[in-house]
């Protein structure tokens, strides 16, 4: 007898909580590389059109827009590509924030 596939929300409900608390921060993470990529599509840009002007390749912008991990100064440069620019808001302990401009390299 043949069994049902189990779908990823049934698989994940079956992981330890730590498990799925870290596959929560990787996901919270990739939410760059996903934003990267919309702001890049809604001004009608390519991947090779991006690599060029942040002068790197337009294998490295695909990897950028999957990635959960970059440099601040690569989306900084992604950014400039597209017309765009980076703050980086920093929150303390007290919740004040200070808003900081990324400058591309």
């Amino acid at each position: 007898m043949l069994k049902r596939a189990l779908s990823w929300d049934e698989v994940r409900a079956d992981l330890s909580q730590d498990v799925q608390d870290r596959l929560n921060e990787k996901r919270a993470r990739r939410r760059i590389g996903e934003a990267l990529a919309e702001l890049r599509k809604n001004a009608e840009l390519t991947q090779v059109a991006v690599g060029s002007g942040a002068e790197i390749p337009q294998g490295n912008v695909s990897r950028m827009e999957k990635s959960d991990d970059m440099l601040l100064s690569s989306i900084s440069r992604y950014m400039r590509a597209i017309g765009g620019s980076v703050e980086v808001v920093l929150k303390g302990a007290d919740g004040r924030a200070v808003h900081v401009e990324v400058a591309p390299p």
